[in-house]
């Protein structure tokens, strides 16, 4: 194994990568929210999925060294001898031209692997062409070079050994890889194809199994989405409802995009609802991965919202079928849309949080209709989600009492001789704001993709359920901290502009209060 330190002179025959990879390695470094040894195990199955040679892909584990092997085919010569080059993929080409979906398109990916190593050996054979070159470290700079290949390929394959640094010997075994491959790719290995191939993995010469929570005899119901389209695209999953309640990291709905689980952005859509889980295959996001693919762009981000609207919709079906969601009583309703109507004013006018993804641009919404006499109106009864009546006497918009309730609901009728005036105004999208059971009862809220979970088990929300002012107050102020004390925690803001933005939310409070 090739050491870094006081063996410079071995290495005169290398090369250094063409620019500074040095520093963008440790950009690279920031950019990953899960551990460090983890990268060789996810970024490479990602290469092994985004190739539909690939079918195979093994995994052979010892203290020091983790050998990876990709079956079916090799890598052409002229991509072989661009590896080296700085932030290179030879796939992002293809997939803009061709708008294929993909995971490794990013460029970093292979690089990102030798934090953890002392020196990389990747070897392939594509048809009749056999390489192979070793990337390693001079004290801080990277270097490679190439080798006459030594591993006697028999058949098109990628093989890359790791010859682990010290501080990850030892932490890379048998056990860390299937886990591993159980959190990212849970449903490729119950079965289920990446981009229309079904895959094999192995470690140390084993199958891995599928995870527990996919294993359908656990529980009381299992629901096959099918005929869903999201942006033309048809989405499949499944949802599985369980006697118990579930452990709160399996609670809600993995996205599933081009067979990787993305980790961070697990749809809780009812937080209050404990028993349910599941997934959804929906590769048409690929293009909206961001950071180290844990997470989407949300925020103005039309094919995230339909998808998010049509499991709504078929996850009240399911949930309303099985009795497991809470009634919802009118004074909720117009609780919550006090708490919103407060929020969004007071989110609305930091314009930091828009850059930092917390509020929406200004967008338009649908039309409302209020007192005038401009057109030609019927007023029925009806179930409707938006309530658009001119209220007598009211000059202003119109409430919204959601919830699918039955209300007076307003349609355009020519004979008609009731009149209203219809406007169009335009709002900012806000987090939704949830109240929930959140398992530590000290976190007063939290919060979570895009949404704010309030935790009724908190003493001060308990405290606050005396009078509908304080109640409203500490919701308020409970999850705007929770947004920034997300917003540090990811280093997306320093302590300084933490106390900042605190300052200027709570004293916004006030006034709007």
């Amino acid at each position: 194994m090739i050491k870094m330190d006081g063996l410079e002179g071995l290495f005169s025959s290398g090369q250094r990568f063409e620019v500074d990879l040095e520093h963008l390695m440790e950009g690279i470094r920031d950019i990953y929210t899960f551990e460090k040894w983890k990268i060789p195990i996810v970024e490479n199955v990602d290469n092994f999925i985004d190739e539909k040679e690939y079918h195979t892909i093994s995994f052979l584990t010892n203290d020091d060294t983790l050998r990876i092997e990709m079956i079916g085919t090799g890598i052409r010569p002229d991509v072989f001898n661009e590896l080296p080059k700085i932030a290179f993929t030879t796939k992002i080409d293809e997939i803009v031209r061709e708008k294929k979906e993909g995971l490794g398109y990013f460029g970093w990916g292979l690089k990102a692997t030798f934090l953890v190593a002392e020196d990389i050996a990747i070897e392939t054979r594509f048809k009749d062409f056999k390489g192979r070159q070793v990337w390693f470290w001079v004290k801080r700079e990277p270097y490679w070079r190439s080798e006459a290949p030594c591993l006697n390929l028999e058949d098109d394959r990628t093989v890359i050994i790791y010859h682990l640094k010290d501080e990850y010997k030892g932490k890379i075994g048998e056990n860390e890889v299937i886990s591993t491959l159980q959190e990212f790719y849970p449903t490729l290995l119950a079965g289920a194809p990446a981009l229309g191939r079904k895959r094999r993995f192995l470690v140390n010469g084993r199958e891995v199994p599928k995870p527990a929570w996919l294993e359908e005899s656990r529980y009381r119901k299992v629901e096959v989405l099918k005929g869903l389209k999201v942006c033309g695209e048809t989405i499949g999953g499944r949802i599985f409802i369980s006697d118990n309640d579930l452990e709160e990291n399996l609670r809600g709905i993995a996205l599933i995009v081009c067979g990787r689980n993305i980790i961070n952005e697990r749809l809780n859509l009812f937080p209050e609802v404990k028993k349910y889980t599941g997934y959804v295959h929906a590769d048409f996001l690929f293009r909206d991965l961001r950071g180290d693919k844990t997470w989407l762009e949300r925020f103005g981000n039309p094919r995230f919202q339909e998808l998010k609207k049509q499991l709504t919709i078929v996850l009240t079906k399911i949930l309303e079928e099985c009795n497991l969601l809470p009634k919802i009583t009118i004074k909720d309703r117009e609780f919550m849309r006090k708490i919103y109507r407060v929020f969004s004013e007071v989110l609305s006018d930091i314009p930091e949080l828009e850059k930092y993804g917390i509020v929406g641009p200004m967008m338009g919404k649908a039309g409302v209709y209020v007192k005038g006499d401009e057109e030609p109106v019927i007023i029925e009864e009806g179930p409707s989600s938006k309530t658009d009546i001119p209220h007598i006497g009211r000059e202003k918009w119109v409430d919204q009492p959601g919830g699918g309730g039955i209300g007076p609901k307003v349609s355009p009728a020519e004979d008609s001789k009731e009149r209203a005036k219809k406007v169009v105004g335009k709002r900012r999208t806000i987090p939704q704001i949830l109240y929930t059971d959140l398992e530590d009862e000290a976190v007063e809220a939290r919060f979570e993709g895009v949404s704010i979970l309030v935790n009724k088990r908190h003493p001060i929300s308990q405290y606050a359920e005396r009078a509908e002012a304080t109640k409203l107050y500490h919701a308020c102020r409970a999850g705007s901290e929770a947004i920034l004390d997300h917003l540090l925690s990811n280093k997306d803001i320093s302590p300084e502009e933490y106390l900042n933005l605190k300052k200027k939310i709570i004293y916004k409070l006030g006034y709007v209060l």
